[in-house]
């Protein structure tokens, strides 16, 4: 829970306005909410006490962040452009719809965030499925680049619920700081495996040798 709120209270102060210190509740009924506090202490308690929705649908959430750029005018330059999910729960593509299993957790956009804890309760429907859907319901209202999705699972896990060419989305793992830079300076569409190559790409990497 910790690292969650650390880690995403660190992305949403990084954010540009409008978005910046906004929070959305991943509930049946996403509500975008401003964190309130003056000090880190406050906005830690503000963020903890949100009140967690027990049905979590992914797209629901891009729904009402796009209902909020429509509503307030927002060009494409202002839209979210990452969406970072921080959590303790299996990304499974098997939980459908893009629903989660039980487990607490918290998604951040770059440019805005919110929380969610939810139950995995219809068939799969696949991501690459509810992608294409978000990419259509975003380049209808004239925004032509979609968000990209950042799922960071903050425990060891085997899961794997995108390809490592799948577009749009990254894995992670473990609980590095340094890895935001990853995404907060790719330009492109990332996806897993840039992610890895960025990941591997520092000097201290240089030095090791392999033997085939």
């Amino acid at each position: 829970m910790e690292v969650c709120v650390a880690l995403g209270l660190l992305i949403s102060e990084l954010s540009e306005e409008p978005w910046k210190g906004n929070v959305i509740t991943f509930s049946a009924n996403p509500q975008l909410h401003k964190v309130e506090g003056n000090s880190l202490l406050e906005k830690t308690k503000f963020v903890r006490e949100i009140e967690w929705g027990g049905n979590t649908d992914f797209q629901r959430v891009f729904d009402r962040i796009l209902e909020v750029a429509v509503a307030g005018n927002l060009n494409e330059d202002q839209m979210i452009k990452k969406v970072f999910v921080f959590s303790d729960m299996e990304f499974d593509q098997a939980s459908g719809h893009s629903r989660f299993g039980n487990g607490y957790g918290f998604g951040y956009g770059y440019n805005g965030y919110g929380n969610f804890n939810s139950h995995n309760d219809t068939r799969p429907k696949g991501w690459e499925t509810d992608y294409e859907v978000i990419q259509r319901k975003f380049s209808e209202k004239g925004y032509k680049k979609v968000l990209e999705i950042v799922f960071w699972n903050l425990r060891n896990s085997l899961a794997t619920p995108v390809t490592a060419k799948q577009s749009g989305v990254a894995l992670v793992s473990g609980y590095s700081k340094n890895m935001v830079t990853v995404f907060l300076k790719e330009d492109g569409l990332v996806n897993p495996e840039t992610v890895m190559e960025h990941a591997i790409a520092g000097e201290e990497y240089q030095k090791l040798v392999v033997y085939d």
